[in-house]
């Protein structure tokens, strides 16, 4: 699946990895999968896209990918 957005984005610095890291791990651990697992590097993605949306904060990024 490829995404393609409107406006340009910023490079991810390491803090923004580590936040989206940690978000998807705590995901993870929550859920009982694999972070190897397809539903993990689903909800990568969807984690990804919530912060390119702009959304920055560990809980309103959980939320989103809690609700999907």
């Amino acid at each position: 699946m490829t995404h393609s957005y409107a406006f340009a984005s910023e490079p991810l610095s390491s803090d923004d990895l580590n936040l989206l890291h940690g978000t998807l791990r705590k995901w993870c651990d929550e859920r009982g999968v694999k972070i190897t697992a397809p539903e993990a590097e689903q909800a990568a993605v969807e984690l990804i896209d919530w912060f390119q949306f702009g959304l920055r904060h560990e809980d309103q990024l959980i939320e989103m990918i809690r609700r999907s």
